[in-house]
């Protein structure tokens, strides 16, 4: 998108590693382009208010939503709001990021006469699960945590 001269917002967890990213799309991609780094937790609901009142605060059209992060843990653990932290931050944390921009997506189309996209990428970690050892009551027992998802191959 950066070089097609899209203005891009990196929505990041890691600032410092944004950084860097921006750093080689401007000097491998396109030196002009302009990029802005905006911090997110997507496993915490709070971060995911602040980076959608600081994006909306810059004033921009939002055209294209992508909705790319994803974790998987061996352990169990729970997000600051106590939520298990795969559903918080691949699930809860993207539907709350869109629910909270959708209004400036309408404003934008409204605007320019162009519909906008939402984008939500995922992975194939769902398939690892098989339907039969899905139960929340062994999920949220730390010990079985891990033994909940028996057909996970882990490659080396």
């Amino acid at each position: 998108m950066a070089k097609r001269g899209v203005r891009v917002v990196i929505a990041a967890r890691d600032r410092k590693k944004a950084a860097k990213l921006k750093e080689g799309i401007q000097r491998d991609i396109n030196p002009n382009a302009e990029i802005i780094v905006l911090e997110i937790d997507l496993s915490s609901l709070a971060s995911v208010k602040k980076f959608c009142t600081q994006f909306l605060a810059l004033g921009l059209p939002l055209n294209i939503l992508i909705n790319n992060a994803g974790i998987f843990s061996q352990n169990l653990e729970i997000s600051e709001e106590k939520i298990e932290m795969t559903f918080a931050t691949n699930y809860l944390g993207h539907f709350l990021l869109t629910e909270l921009l959708i209004e400036k997506m309408i404003e934008t189309a409204e605007q320019t006469g162009i519909q906008g996209r939402i984008i939500n990428l995922s992975s194939v970690i769902h398939s690892w699960v098989k339907r039969d050892c899905f139960t929340f009551n062994q999920m949220l027992n730390p010990n079985k945590y891990f033994n909940s998802f028996p057909y996970i191959y882990i490659y080396i």
